[in-house]
């Protein structure tokens, strides 16, 4: 893989605000909560990166399922996402919200997508939730991509097909649910975080992720033009209901124009300073920003003001979670 690609972490960052966003505020301004209203497709973009750099990093690593190889990933999965996880799992069970010993254990085990979402203790760990067990099956997935040679256009149909399915599928496919099966589109289109449907809504993102990798390399003369077109179509489709089907394989093309192209105006601004710093902090900050979220902290009248407030100072507690846990505790040594 290339050293860091910082429009990358940059991206992530945007991201991580997007949502934090989404999950504060509400707008009366109909164009700006169209903008703000649709961050839960945010999440997509996360597990499409995800995937995308998985691919590129371990594409010739998986080619033969090695069982040192193998090891090494999860033990750098873990070492990425648990540490902070973890930490902010006892602390909202010690302080903020009552659990029983099944509900932290389950959490701690990062097994909520299989499970009653009344066990979730962060509303936002359902994503980390589906995105561990597609790093538990991605060394297998990515062999029998690679070993069968399954075309990526394939891997990118496939990804589409199932993202048009997944309003239809019952969001409550999951144990210790007691509703009755019934199949009828999610109110809020592909805003679907609980059960099997959103382990597959995840494994939809991985697929697409994986195929955009995989492709060959963009060559054109006017690659900037044709990224600059694509964010074009990415704010066009936040104005289409439908049109967020679209949004994770738009998002995939521009990481791959990112990943791969030359200086742009786009890439610029993800790799200032503000932004590259917003992308390092951004794991941190989407698991505490909800934290905060629940407490309903009123700083000033002002809801707006407010808001903004609670995010800064979401944005301040992950800066130190970064430093003090991301970057110094590790569970493994690899």
């Amino acid at each position: 893989m290339k050293n860091e690609i910082k429009s990358l972490t940059g991206l992530r960052g945007i991201v991580a605000l997007w949502v934090a966003f989404f999950h504060f505020s509400f707008f009366r301004n109909e164009f700006i909560q169209d903008i703000v209203g649709k961050g839960y497709v945010a999440v997509d973009i996360f597990f499409v990166l995800s995937a995308f750099l998985l691919t590129v990093s371990y594409s010739d690593k998986f080619k033969n399922l090695n069982y040192k190889a193998i090891e090494v990933f999860y033990k750098k999965r873990v070492n990425r996402i648990y540490p902070v996880y973890i930490i902010s799992v006892v602390f909202i069970a010690l302080f903020l919200m009552k659990t029983s010993i099944a509900g932290f254990l389950i959490n701690a085990s990062l097994l909520q997508c299989f499970f009653n979402p009344d066990y979730l203790l962060n509303v936002v760990y359902w994503s980390l939730s589906t995105e561990w067990v597609c790093y538990l099956i991605f060394p297998f997935m990515l062999w029998l991509v690679l070993h069968y040679k399954i075309r990526s256009e394939i891997l990118i149909i496939a990804s589409l097909v199932l993202r048009f399915a997944l309003p239809y599928i019952p969001d409550h496919l999951y144990i210790g649910s007691e509703h009755p099966m019934q199949v009828g589109e999610s109110p809020r289109y592909l805003d679907l975080p609980y059960g099997l449907v959103s382990l597959l809504r995840t494994v939809s993102s991985y697929f697409l992720g994986i195929g955009i990798a995989l492709l060959p390399p963009f060559k054109t003369k006017k690659e900037n033009l044709f990224l600059y077109i694509i964010l074009l179509l990415f704010g066009f489709m936040l104005f289409v209901e439908k049109g967020l089907l679209f949004i994770p394989l738009l998002s995939a093309l521009m990481i791959k124009y990112l990943y791969e192209g030359n200086s742009n105006y786009l890439k610029a601004f993800l790799e200032t300073k503000a932004v590259y710093f917003l992308g390092n902090i951004s794991y941190s900050l989407y698991i505490i920003h909800y934290m905060v979220k629940k407490q309903n902290f009123i700083v000033v009248n002002s809801y707006h003001l407010n808001n903004l407030l609670l995010i800064s100072f979401s944005l301040l507690l992950s800066y130190f979670s970064y430093m003090l846990i991301e970057r110094k505790v590790k569970v493994f040594k690899v």
